[in-house]
C-alpha cells in the first residue's frame, strides 16, 4: 500500500512543478540551428530577441544588412532583423509553469501571432505561435546555449 502511495505521488507530481519565472532568461538555439535568440526580462514580463541567424540566401548579406521588409508598417520596414525583439509581453503563470499571455512576431512574413513557451527541461524550451486558438498553431524548440 505504501508502495502504491509513493508511485501515486511521484505520477501526479509533474517534474517541472518548480520552476523559477526566470529560469527562461538566457540565450537559446533553435532545433534547426538557424536561429539564435535571448530571453530577456522587462518588469515583470519576458521578451526575446534575435542575436544571431542563419543567412541561406544565393547572394548572402551581412546579417545586419537584413531588413524587417514584411512589416506591416511601412514606418518599420527598415528596421535591421539583428536585435529585433520576436517576442513580448509574456507572463509567468506559476500554476500552469508557462509563460503566456505574450505576442511572437515573424519577420519572413510580418505577421503577429499569440504566443506560448514552456521549458521541457531546464535546457529546452517549447515556443508557441498561434493565431486565435493554440491548437492553430506551430511549435519551434530551443535549446540553451551554454555560456
Amino acid at each position: 500500500m505504501k508502495a502504491l502511495l509513493i508511485l501515486s505521488i511521484l505520477f501526479f507530481v509533474n517534474p517541472q512543478s518548480k520552476v523559477n519565472s526566470d529560469q527562461v532568461l538566457g540565450r537559446w538555439m533553435s532545433e534547426g540551428k538557424d536561429l539564435e535568440v535571448e530571453v530577456f526580462k522587462v518588469d515583470d514580463r519576458y521578451a526575446a530577441r534575435i542575436v544571431w541567424f542563419e543567412c541561406n540566401e544565393a547572394t548572402p548579406r551581412k546579417l545586419a544588412a537584413h531588413r524587417d521588409t514584411e512589416n506591416p508598417n511601412p514606418k518599420l520596414r527598415g528596421r535591421s532583423w539583428l536585435g529585433r525583439v520576436v517576442v513580448d509581453d509574456l507572463q509567468f503563470d506559476k500554476a500552469d509553469n508557462e509563460w503566456s499571455g505574450g505576442n511572437i512576431y515573424d519577420p519572413n512574413s510580418g505577421h503577429t501571432f499569440k504566443s506560448v513557451a514552456r521549458l521541457s527541461s531546464p535546457h529546452e524550451m517549447v515556443v508557441r505561435g498561434y493565431w486565435g486558438f493554440e491548437v492553430f498553431g506551430k511549435s519551434v524548440h530551443f535549446s540553451r546555449v551554454e555560456k
